[in-house]
């Protein structure tokens, strides 16, 4: 008799708790996440903080999270041992136990690994009660954007074969000095017009000093990306390798541009929408252009011949062509820019004797590879 009455009690007990589990556990529990930075570059760290909080007077003794996430931000092993992938994306769990009226913070850390916008949309949160009788499992929206920027093309991913000469080259320049840009002082021969004193260095050194100008360039490059993939029909875009490839050189050309004291635009023929950069003057000036450029989805539609009749190259004294091949209209373009007195480059991992008989252009060839998985750090 006691042993029965033992034994109804035990049920009992465990009856209740696992009914008021499943009535009030989802209820007192609340998920949030944050990152430390949306905006980064490619192979940035971040952190992610997801904070889990039991507010009810009983206590959640096993507490499951699933993130989804890009396999491009490759979580850290520690924090991600258990993962679970599923195509573009993987599941990260995290396990927790929580007393009442407490909170619990775990902070992961995310190498951002290829350019785009990537997004955490929910969490699936799982509780279970002590004797895993009693399973309730709830969505949690996240809503948190990562836009990471692509970095340049370095000397170490690229393999560069010119046919062009190499050393140094011709900057083109006005003859006389730009009076708006001062980059210090000198001293006062007696030739300069007083209204060039500069009177801060003058003050301190107690002798006159006239600014010191650097001179202006009138290089303006035009970088064009070309994403359509050679002779496809219906028109479809570049592969996985290219594109990233395209990407990552488009930055460098403009950088290589702008530190060489000149200016810069860029126009691709696809993505989603209209990608294109009007006239960059210095490195502050690029964020958008990257902005443009991690959003930049594999869509084309757009014959490149056709997009090259569009192009207004009027402004601009040099032209960067970025292909995977070069084909009679990228020549023929070439030809009516070397009539105008603008020379033309082309970039290509694609083959040099497409472009052999035209002394007048310049070929580069490069290679680059971009790592397809996500590699996890230890």
């Amino acid at each position: 008799m006691e042993l029965a009455a033992i034994i109804l009690i035990i049920a009992v007990v465990i009856g209740a708790q696992a009914l008021i589990f499943s009535k009030y556990s989802s209820k007192g529990i609340y998920y949030s996440a944050s990152v430390n930075k949306t905006t980064v570059y490619e192979g940035d760290i971040i952190e992610l903080s997801e904070v889990i909080e039991n507010r009810r007077l009983f206590a959640l003794p096993w507490i499951k999270t699933e993130l989804s996430a890009s396999k491009w931000l490759a979580f850290f092993k520690t924090d991600s041992a258990a993962q679970t992938e599923g195509g573009e994306h993987v599941f990260i769990p995290g396990i927790f136990s929580l007393s009442p009226k407490s909170r619990c913070t775990r902070v992961r850390r995310i190498k951002c690994i290829k350019r785009g916008v990537f997004s955490f949309d929910n969490t699936v949160i799982t509780a279970t009660d002590i004797l895993g009788l009693v399973t309730r499992s709830q969505n949690v929206e996240v809503n948190i954007t990562i836009t990471v920027l692509p970095t340049a093309l370095d000397s170490k991913g690229a393999l560069l074969s010119l046919t062009e000469p190499i050393g140094e080259t011709v900057v083109r320049r006005f003859v006389n000095e730009d009076p708006f840009i001062v980059s210090g002082a000198k001293e006062y021969t007696g030739r300069e017009p007083l209204n060039r004193i500069h009177w801060k260095h003058t003050a301190s050194k107690g002798t006159l000093y006239v600014c010191s100008n650097e001179y202006s360039t009138s290089n303006k490059t035009l970088v064009l990306m070309n994403m359509q993939r050679k002779s496809v029909y219906p028109i479809t875009c570049v592969d996985f390798y290219d594109l990233e490839a395209f990407i990552k050189l488009s930055v460098k050309l403009v950088e290589d541009t702008l530190k060489n004291g000149g200016s810069a635009a860029f126009a691709a023929s696809g993505g989603n929408g209209r990608c294109y950069a009007d006239m960059i003057n210095s490195e502050e000036q690029t964020l958008p252009l990257l902005k443009k450029l991690a959003e930049l989805d594999s869509s084309c539609h757009t014959e490149f011949s056709d997009f090259l009749s569009a192009v207004n190259c009027t402004a601009f004294t040099d032209v960067i062509i970025i292909s995977s091949y070069i084909d009679g209209a990228m020549k023929d373009f070439a030809d009516e820019l070397f009539r105008m007195g603008k020379n033309t480059v082309f970039f290509t991992d694609g083959n040099i004797e497409d472009a052999e008989g035209y002394n007048h252009i310049q070929v580069s060839r490069f290679a680059f590879k971009v790592n397809k998985e996500a590699h996890h750090e230890k």
